[in-house]
């Protein structure tokens, strides 16, 4: 099958997003289609809300031409439940809807999935959602909330995979008496960077051996990365964008993954951080708690609240045997729950649908 997936920038250098890292992960790995991908969505280093609508508006003339014309059997169009993505990818899926194009709509997360939306937001979302075409979501929860706002159907649950080939090979040992926790994605105020912050100048003041590092790009003008060097020293790390062998290195000398997010779908970091045994310390959001089970295979948080991560590191710091227990079982519940192979297959099964 040929296949046009609409995601963001593919390029890693450019965009740290999750979904352009399942789009790479689908392309890497399904090797039964041919896939054709069109630019869709802002990259890590764009800005300007006027330049963003500009555009928009060019690549939706770009989109519609591309659709009269086009010589593929599916569209696999992945759709972020943000503000700006509900608003633009209306019309562009409606269009592909429009014009009879088989299309499939991967929803990934975002602010507006669980939370009470505004009238334009939601009519906006039914104008989609409403579609009689097949729908990926993370997990049941995902499904059944779609279901019941706006009686979606043909709704399939295929959760986000990573490829599982090196850490398959590794196994953790947790002996060294300083945790090494870390960070993977965009560092920005709504991934809870405000109440981590403020978790870490507490567990300064009760003396835990910790070791920040942060790995990804930072957005906006909020200098996380200065303050919280002002603020550890050399107990934190600025790893930049890491891609390949350093960033397997990185996920082997950590041994806890932190997740302070506002909202979540389920993310490509936690499944690879967890399937390296990295011991997952997230908030209770999106489609997380599907996987991570608190005291079982990770920690679970309040959502805005750093005491919950001090009480979280600390219980760590205290107990190995509960770091390593959680590690092991972490990375178990990857190798239990998600295949490549499987989800590869399951998702060419969807395109058949559509």
């Amino acid at each position: 099958m040929k296949i046009l997936i609409v995601a963001p920038s593919l390029d890693i250098e450019r965009n740290v997003s999750g979904v352009s890292a399942v789009v790479n992960f689908i392309i890497a790995n399904n090797k039964e289609c041919e896939y054709v991908h069109f630019l869709q969505g802002k990259s890590d280093d764009e800005k300007g809300t006027v330049k963003r609508v500009v555009r928009a508006v060019r690549s939706f003339c770009l989109w519609r031409n591309l659709l009269k014309g086009a010589d593929v059997d599916v569209i696999h169009y992945n759709y972020p439940l943000d503000t700006l993505s509900i608003l633009r990818d209306f019309f562009f899926i409606r269009e592909a809807y429009k014009q009879r194009k088989k299309i499939v709509v991967h929803l990934h997360g975002g602010f507006f999935l669980f939370k009470k939306k505004p009238f334009v937001i939601r009519q906006f979302m039914k104008g989609v959602l409403s579609m009689n075409c097949p729908f990926i979501t993370q997990s049941d929860r995902e499904r059944e909330q779609i279901r019941k706002e706006f009686n979606t159907n043909n709704v399939f649950i295929l959760p986000n995979c990573v490829d599982l080939t090196e850490a398959h090979l590794y196994t953790k040992e947790i002996t060294s008496p300083q945790i090494d926790i870390l960070y993977l994605g965009r560092i920005e105020p709504n991934k809870g960077m405000d109440y981590l912050y403020l978790a870490m100048t507490e567990s300064l003041k009760k003396g835990l051996d910790i070791k920040l590092h942060f790995a990804g790009v930072e957005q906006g003008n909020h200098d996380y990365i200065g303050r919280f060097k002002k603020l550890l020293g050399d107990r934190f790390v600025y790893e930049g964008i890491v891609t390949g062998t350093t960033k397997t290195e990185l996920l082997k000398n950590c041994q806890v993954f932190i997740l302070p997010s506002l909202y979540e779908g389920l993310p490509m970091s936690l499944i690879e951080c967890m399937s390296f045994g990295l011991v997952p310390v997230v908030t209770d959001v999106g489609s997380i708690r599907e996987y991570v089970k608190d005291g079982e295979n990770g920690m679970l948080l309040n959502v805005r609240d750093d005491c919950s991560i001090v009480e979280a590191l600390t219980r760590l710091q205290n107990s190995r045997e509960l770091l390593q227990s959680l590690s092991i079982a972490a990375k178990n519940t990857v190798f239990t729950c998600f295949s490549p192979k499987k989800y590869v297959s399951a998702l060419n099964q969807i395109y058949l649908k559509a």
